[in-house]
């Protein structure tokens, strides 16, 4: 096995810091690291599995915000010495650039983009070696060099794997509220491999999953009592220099903003049209607002075209749209009326809940008169205590045993914090709810708990909670109305806590 001790970094490295202003968001530069992985998986498949009978192949990719540090790894087949020169040398098309990595960029913007620092850590399968290099931009710029030192260190030859370390991130990095954002956009890019078992991508330990949208189901418009028919039509079109394979269908609910529209693949992965950046030519889409614009949606995987060196895009945009328009003839078929179905189809109309709403008014007339709502009010704001002076049946819910517990995690402020939701079984006590992080101190604590007393009045006197088991809906409530307290005092509300305690003084 040749030893390896420098690679190649040959560019003017006044280039680099361009890299840093390129027009890019942060899930297609998270998604070159993926690419680059996916493709050493297919590439080695049949290798991996040889090796590792249980093989699965994972990426995971962990945002760690207290150590500023963003972690790219995966179990692939590893960078092997041939292809370790060639990584880190910007521009170096693969020898076969057939699949994911065509360009032989994206590592190295990708990473300048979102970080001042990285470090590569690379195993080969059935080499003896692990490779790693670190990048300093500064002074990668500075020193004007050309070069990487590649340290080498001894490993087994089963392992396999790529780590990519990222430090002193730049503005470009993954910020707390993006996440959520980044999860879905990664999931419906790759959403082929994930669908098929293929990949398992992870982020911040979570694993993504591609919930498919439901097809409608339904007789065609101008037969409303006919058989049902799924609105889905099958995709094989091509032309003299382009093809589109995958289907078009209409969605069982109307949607206009990440559902309806069409993503358009190309190698297996989303280029245009991820998460609610779907693509909706006017073409086969129609007017934004009309029912066919809100029903429509589907996947094309095409060939043909090329793309941007990030993936983001379509090249041609011109010969794109001039294919969509051919595609639209192709499939308009008047014996399976498919624009006609997403244009005119309405459901039938449901129960419009006139006759609970009726049930619930007659009940609420029994229920409560006025003067004794007027009392109860009167009552509890002569009852209500102050932000200082904390009564006895809040302390004795706060010291309840726990029953159960449910954490659940939310941001606040570009911070994460938790909500931890427990039960307790007080029937001596007149609070159906207790908050035991006073304001403010959440933010130092990180953690807000609320207690719910079970024996409250108030689930006995409903018995149909215990009967049916269903406290879902007045837990949301609950769980509502102790995320406005907490929230209230940034946005300059003093004594948020007086709503809770008024609320559960009119309780009793």
């Amino acid at each position: 096995m040749s030893e390896i001790n420098k690679v190649s970094i040959e560019l003017k490295p006044g280039v680099y810091n361009q890299f840093r202003s390129l027009n890019n968001k942060v899930w297609f530069a998270l998604s070159e690291y993926v690419d680059n992985a996916v493709q050493s998986y297919l590439f080695n498949k049949e290798l991996l599995c040889a090796v590792e009978p249980d093989y699965q192949f994972t990426v995971s990719i962990n945002m760690n915000w207290e150590n500023k540090e963003l972690i790219i790894s995966d179990n692939a087949a590893g960078i092997d010495s041939k292809n370790f020169q060639r990584a880190f040398e910007p521009a170096n098309i693969p020898d076969n650039n057939t699949g994911l990595n065509e360009f032989g960029m994206g590592l190295k913007t990708a990473s300048i983009w979102l970080a001042n620092k990285w470090e590569v850590y690379s195993k080969a399968i059935h080499e003896d070696v692990e490779r790693s290099i670190m990048f300093d931009l500064k002074k990668v710029i500075q020193e004007e060099r050309e070069e990487l030192q590649v340290i080498n260190t001894p490993k087994d030859p089963k392992e396999h794997y790529t780590i990519v370390v990222l430090k002193d991130l730049s503005d470009n990095a993954p910020k707390v509220l993006q996440m959520k954002k980044i999860k879905l956009h990664l999931a419906s890019i790759y959403r082929k491999f994930i669908r098929e078992g293929e990949l398992r991508l992870i982020i911040n330990e979570e694993e993504l999953t591609y919930k498919d949208p439901v097809i409608l189901s339904a007789p065609y418009y101008k037969t409303p009592n006919g058989n049902n028919i799924l609105w889905k039509k099958e995709i094989v079109f091509q032309t003299q220099s382009y093809k589109a394979v995958g289907f078009i269908g209409l969605l069982e609910t109307m949607s206009s903003n990440e559902v309806n529209g069409f993503s358009l693949f190309r190698r297996g992965r989303v280029i245009l049209g991820s998460h609610d950046e779907k693509y909706r030519p006017k073409s086969l889409c129609g007017t934004s607002g009309t029912g066919r614009y809100k029903r429509i949606f589907g996947e094309l995987e095409l060939d043909g075209f090329e793309v941007s060196f990030n993936k983001s895009s379509f090249q041609d945009d011109g010969n794109l749209e001039e294919f969509i328009e051919l595609l639209k003839d192709e499939i308009s078929n008047p014996i399976f009326d498919l624009y006609g179905q997403a244009e005119y189809y309405r459901p039938p109309k449901k129960d419009n809940n006139a006759a609970l709403a009726k049930q619930i008014v007659s009940t609420l007339k029994k229920e409560t008169q006025p003067h004794e709502l007027t009392q109860r009010l009167q009552e509890s704001v002569k009852t209500v205590v102050s932000d200082v002076v904390i009564p006895e049946s809040i302390l004795i819910v706060e010291t309840s045993e726990t029953l159960g517990t449910h954490e659940v995690p939310f941001e606040f402020d570009d911070q994460q914090y938790t909500l931890k939701v427990e039960l307790v079984n007080e029937p001596f006590t007149s609070e159906l709810y207790a908050l035991t992080i006073q304001d403010g101190e959440y933010i130092k604590n990180k953690e807000a708990v609320c207690k719910v007393n079970l024996a409250h009045t108030f689930f006995v006197r409903f018995d149909n909670f215990k009967k049916d088991g269903d406290y879902q809906p007045i837990i949301a409530i609950i769980k509502a109305l102790v995320l406005a307290e907490i929230v209230a005092p940034s946005q300059g509300v003093r004594y948020a806590g007086t709503v809770r305690e008024l609320f559960n003084k009119y309780l009793q």
